[in-house]
């Protein structure tokens, strides 16, 4: 098994931002990535789409509308683990210190959580500025989604394999791509797309893929035709914490 990833999403606001942040770099996530079974931490600050088509002459993108799906996407807090005990087995260190600052946590609007396992692990370009396992990336990209149907899920599958991850191996600045599968959370898929940088102005690293193009000849329907994103996703952003 490779490693386990919790994702949490979640907005601050403008008056509790600064403290949050303080406290988390400080204090929170210093201890997370301190407890037993955890591998790494990082801390994202998500940039904002703009108001534009999300990737020039695809379909439009569709968002879930669910009341039910928190909206939150400010902020993205990533933790790798070596399996999935360190979240749900009894007496877990990740639920420790969550009960343990239930009173600072409150602060997170619009909360939603999921936790993955990887389906799939591709190297890319620049895959020595980190290798695997060995901490958050500079910037990233996390996509998470639900096909519409079960036939869409076999093209997907295939999608992936015959188009995404060709590109992946020669994207530009990439250090690799993870395609991943949830345990629990409102998304069944999840891609996290690591980068080594996310220039100012940047919001997707959409044309990267779209520039990696290996004449693949793809057949089928644009992934873009039945694919349900979460809100305001896929998200990309720079890593904020932590800074070493």
């Amino acid at each position: 098994m490779g490693e386990v990833i919790k994702a949490e999403w979640f907005d601050l606001s403008d008056t509790s931002k600064a403290d949050c942040w303080a406290w988390l770099h400080e204090t929170y996530l210093p201890a997370m990535r301190a407890a037993q079974g955890v591998a790494w931490v990082g801390h994202y600050g998500i940039v904002k789409h703009e108001d534009k088509p999300y990737i020039d002459g695809a379909p439009a993108k569709q968002e879930t509308t669910d009341p039910a799906v928190p909206t939150g996407w400010q902020n993205v807090i990533l933790t790798a683990a070596a399996s999935p005990e360190v979240f749900f087995g009894p007496d877990n260190p990740v639920d420790a210190l969550v009960e343990a600052n239930a009173d600072k946590l409150a602060a997170f609007e619009n909360y939603r959580s999921a936790v993955f396992i990887e389906e799939q692990v591709v190297n890319a370009p620049e895959q020595r500025a980190l290798p695997y396992g060995m901490g958050p990336p500079p910037a990233m990209q996390l996509g998470n989604y639900n096909a519409n149907t079960p036939d869409d899920e076999i093209e997907l599958a295939r999608w992936y394999r015959a188009e995404r991850f060709a590109r992946v191996s020669v994207t530009r600045g990439m250090i690799r791509g993870r395609k991943l599968l949830s345990i629990a959370g409102w998304p069944k898929h999840g891609v996290l797309w690591e980068f080594t940088d996310l220039p100012e102005g940047e919001y997707t690293f959409e044309p990267r893929f779209v520039e990696a193009d290996r004449n693949e000849n793809w057949q089928g329907r644009h992934v873009l035709e039945y694919v349900t994103h979460s809100p305001s996703g896929p998200h990309a952003g720079r890593l904020v914490w932590p800074k070493e």
